[in-house]
């Protein structure tokens, strides 16, 4: 320390300023150079968390749009099970006709159903059918069929003059349901 109180004072500014360059530099490699890769490296994970967030949020919104679609297609399902239902609901159908037939003044003299046919995806019913009454009451009866909400097909339909007195014609026919087969759904989805 003697020997720098005797050295000219520009040299101990000199002595200082290179001194205190050297602590500096040393302080940025050690001290500040760790603290920039720490925060350089805290920055690329703060970025890829915010992409990962991202992905998140964008997967919550898909998510949320298809649970909105199954819920429309659950929807769609109990629609379809009213037009096609697993059930033949024999004897609710029977009543239907019936109650069709009364209100058009028709009187059936036969209606009997045959056995469920099974098909690829749904299975057939028929009902043979054999009513008397007006031509134009068999038009009506027809359309307010083709306006159930279940689907009916009405086949091999003949119509002659009818020998009775209360009726000008004698019709026979078969009126076709459909029902759905779950074991043919069940088929199908184990080939996919």
């Amino acid at each position: 320390m003697e020997q720098l109180a005797k050295l000219p004072k520009a040299a101990q500014y000199i002595i200082a300023i290179v001194l205190g360059a050297a602590i500096l530099a040393a302080g940025y490699f050690f001290i500040i150079q760790g603290q920039v890769k720490k925060y350089t490296a805290l920055e690329k994970k703060s970025g890829e968390l915010q992409s990962q967030i991202q992905q998140g949020k964008e997967a919550a919104k898909k998510a949320e749009l298809l649970a909105i679609q199954i819920e429309q297609i659950k929807k769609e399902l109990e629609i379809v099970k009213t037009i096609i239902p697993e059930d033949p609901e024999t004897g609710k159908l029977l009543r239907v006709f019936q109650n069709l037939a009364r209100d058009l003044n028709l009187t059936f003299t036969t209606i009997s159903p045959k056995k469920i046919t099974p098909g690829d995806l749904y299975n057939q019913q028929a009902y043979d059918i054999e009513v008397r009454g007006g031509y134009h009451q068999l038009a009506q009866f027809f359309d307010k069929l083709a306006h159930l909400r279940r689907v009916v097909n009405i086949d091999n339909l003949s119509i002659k003059a009818s020998t009775a007195k209360d009726s000008v014609i004698q019709s026979k026919f078969q009126a076709i349901i459909y029902t759905q087969n779950p074991d043919a759904f069940k088929e199908t989805e184990a080939k996919k």
